[in-house]
């Protein structure tokens, strides 16, 4: 699920609940922001805001629908327009369906209730999503042998393979070295002009415990926060390991954390598509 709006505090909220009720959610504040999180995660579902200052959630959904992958995915306006105009304007850009803010539980769930994955839409193999995920651990190259083998070679490029696992390695060696933990579970792709980072099961035992104190909402945004934070002040070691394994800068960096799967997620928007050299 991805939920996009402008006011943090509401799309955490809203983010928080859906994540409670079983689901993976991803959270993004802004339209702009949305299109390149959007082709990372290839939601089945998507709850938009309809007045965001980049992007209108009316703009925003007929630019999605204009892509191939978000023809028949689901849409879902959530707004503080109570006005039927705004209502009918936001059916014909593409939405399914539009709530008006505060959006009633019941409301929320059915929504849920009538996204089924298995069915969905979306043109993307799933099972061959993962089949193309980064090498395992034991192909990691480290930075400094992906460098050489770099300079070495007349196109000054690594294979697409070597740099998935060069930046498998650098991740791997960040954890260890800068937040002192490590999780083997590192996960590379790219897409187009963006690489995806996966890493699983990264909450200690004391966050999955704040997790579920008697105020889950703030210990959920105490863990989200806190590993922001984290990611913020790592970012020119993430940038750094990024480009010497692809050879283009980032020109964004987007950050989640499920606070139920445990699952990181680190998106890269590049700035322009990398040219691998070819794979033998």
């Amino acid at each position: 699920m991805l939920i996009v709006d402008d006011n943090r505090d509401g799309a955490d909220a809203l983010g928080l609940l859906v994540e409670a009720l079983g689901n993976q959610v991803h959270v993004t504040y802004g339209g702009i922001q949305a299109l390149d999180v959007a082709s990372a995660f290839q939601p089945d579902l998507m709850l938009i805001d309809l007045v965001m200052p980049d992007i209108d959630g009316c703009d925003l959904t007929s630019q999605l629908r204009r892509l191939p992958a978000f023809k028949q995915t689901r849409i879902v306006a959530i707004t503080g327009l109570k006005d039927q105009k705004h209502k009918v304007l936001a059916m014909k850009a593409g939405c399914d369906l539009v709530l008006t803010k505060p959006a009633a539980l019941d409301d929320i769930k059915a929504v849920l209730a009538s996204v089924d994955p298995a069915s969905s839409a979306n043109p993307r193999p799933r099972k061959a999503s993962k089949e193309r995920l980064s090498p395992s651990l034991e192909n990691r190259l480290p930075i400094d042998e992906a460098r050489k083998i770099r300079s070495d070679r007349k196109s000054k490029a690594l294979t697409q393979t070597e740099s998935e696992a060069a930046i498998c390695d650098g991740i791997i060696r960040f954890q260890e070295e800068y937040l002192g933990w490590r999780s083997d579970q590192v996960k590379i792709h790219f897409i187009k002009d963006m690489l995806v980072v996966r890493i699983r099961s990264v909450l200690t035992l004391a966050e999955r415990q704040l997790g579920k104190t008697a105020s889950p909402e703030k210990g959920r945004d105490l863990i989200k926060q806190t590993h922001n934070q984290l990611l913020e002040l790592a970012r020119p070691m993430l940038e750094s390991i990024n480009y010497e394994a692809v050879g283009v800068k980032v020109r964004s960096m987007h950050h989640d954390i499920s606070t139920v799967t445990g699952e990181e997620v680190i998106v890269f928007s590049l700035e322009e598509v990398p040219r691998f050299e070819f794979d033998r």
